[in-house]
Parts: structure tokens; sequence; C-alpha cells
């Protein structure tokens, strides 16, 4: 038996990890597709070829066959090969491809369970990352995945569109983009705020302060806690401007404590806003 990993695994995955991976996910590929049939299942029959050719177009970028029809052996294999021989990040990248292309839009059950298997394996092999809305995330903790998700399904949907675009830009391996990440958690904000108000052009700055106005009581210390990160991201210094920080100046840690607490803060107005009715002053 395998021993267990001590180290988080951040930018590599050992081969134990990439077997359990290819165990779980392979058998969850044959159990969906077995009763895929030209004579029976022909819907299943239909989406293991469309979904193989999918994986050759996007994932390999190779040439696919239309005369011939892709099982799911193949995707199997193909599989195998990902999780045996590509660098983890491309792991990833098809495990997300998978998730998103496998299930229809209305097994939105069947693709949750495959997020909550997955990071299941990533909790029990020490790895770094986790699945948040759709998107392998360096996020870990179950609390801020749980608070971030859930402004990522806020009713609102301006405030959810920048809560998402902030998860993309810190979950892209290949291209980091702490800044806008923050930026865009930040103008998750200012965009629950401005509903709460009933002013579309309020700034966060002046919503907190009209917020008591609107129903909604919040101790003065929250929102000078609010009103100072929306300083570090505006004053001159700051992550919205192009004369302040660079890319490079704005680290992970910072990027994920703008989201989680912005998304965090997002849950919070949306929650007390129900509460007084969504009375606008």
């Amino acid at each position: 038996m395998g021993s267990c990993n001590t180290q988080m695994q951040t930018d590599e995955l050992d081969d134990r990890t990439r077997n359990i991976l290819f165990n779980c996910i392979s058998e969850s590929l044959k159990e969906q597709f077995k009763n895929a049939s030209a004579f029976g299942d022909k819907y299943l029959y239909d989406k293991e070829n469309d979904l193989c050719k999918d994986i050759i177009t996007f994932v390999l970028s190779k040439r696919i066959d239309s005369s011939k029809h892709y099982s799911v052996a193949r995707i199997i294999a193909i599989t195998e090969d990902i999780l045996t021989n590509a660098f983890f990040n491309e792991v990833f990248d098809f495990i997300e491809f998978l998730a998103m292309h496998r299930y229809d839009k209305y097994e939105i059950e069947k693709r949750k369970g495959f997020y909550e298997t997955i990071n299941s394996i990533f909790e029990m092999e020490y790895v770094g990352y986790r699945f948040v809305d759709g998107r392998i995330t360096p996020i870990t903790d179950k609390n801020e995945i749980d608070s971030i998700e859930e402004a990522c399904n806020n009713e609102f949907e301006g405030t959810r569109a920048h809560i998402k675009k902030a998860v993309g830009f810190i979950a892209d391996r290949e291209h980091k983009d702490y800044k806008n990440c923050i930026k865009e958690s930040i103008s998750a904000v200012e965009s629950i705020c401005s509903i709460v108000v009933g002013n579309e052009k309020a700034t966060l700055g002046q919503a907190l302060k009209r917020l008591e106005d609107n129903g909604l009581v919040i101790h003065s210390a929250l929102k000078n806690a609010f009103s100072n990160l929306y300083g570090y991201t505006s004053d001159e210094g700051g992550v919205r401007h192009a004369n302040g920080m660079f890319e490079s100046d704005v680290t992970f840690e910072e990027a994920k404590f703008m989201l989680v607490s912005c998304s965090a803060f997002v849950n919070y107005l949306t929650a007390n806003y129900g509460k007084v009715g969504g009375k606008h002053a």
C-alpha cells in the first residue's frame, strides 16, 4: 500500500494521486456509459461519441475520423495517457473539461457529485486545490469554498458575474492574474451595494455610508474594514490604477483574502437585504 502524502502537492502530482484519479474517473465513465449501444441506449451511444470527439478536438487538438464511432474505451485510454504523462496543470485542465462536457445541463447533481469526488481525492492526497464553481482553484478550506460558491450563485446577475470572473483569474494556472481577481472581487461588493442603495452609479464608499438609511444595520468596525479594503484597491498605489501595483506586486495570499472576504460580504449583504424586504431610500 502506498504511503499517504505528508507534504502539500501544489506544483506536481505524484504517481499515487494520478493513479487514484485515473481509477476513479475511469470507473465512473464505465458506469455512465455501460448501456451505450447502437441498438440499445442510442442517446448514450451518441453521447460517448460526441464526448470523445470533443476531447480529441479541444484537448488533444487532433483530427477526428468522422466515419468511425468513438466509444468510452477510447475516452478512458486518453484519460489514462493524460493522467499518467501530462503536467499537473494539464491534468487539471482535462478534469475540468471532462466535468463540464460529460454531463448535460440538467445533470447538475451528477456534475456536483463528480466535483465532490475529486475534491475528496484532493483532500485525501493533500493536493492544494479544490473545485470551486467548476474551476480547480488553489483554495482548500471548505468554509471559504462554500462562501465563494454561495456568492457565485448570488441572485443578482452582475454580482455573481464579478465573483465568477474573480474565481477564473485566481484559477488560471498558465496566466496567473491576481490583480484582476482582486478588482473583480471588490467590484462584486460594489455591485451588491449599488443594489442595496438603489443607485447603479454608487461607489462602494458611498454605499457603505448609506446602508443604515436603507434598513441595514452594520457594525461600524465592519463598515470601516471594507472601506479600508476598498482603499487598498483604489488609492494611487492600488490595483485599480495603471500607475499603481504591477501584476507581480499582488500575491496569491492577497488575492485569495480579497476573494474570500468579498464573497462573505456579498453573502452578508444579500441575506440582510432580503430581511428588510429590498427597500430603497
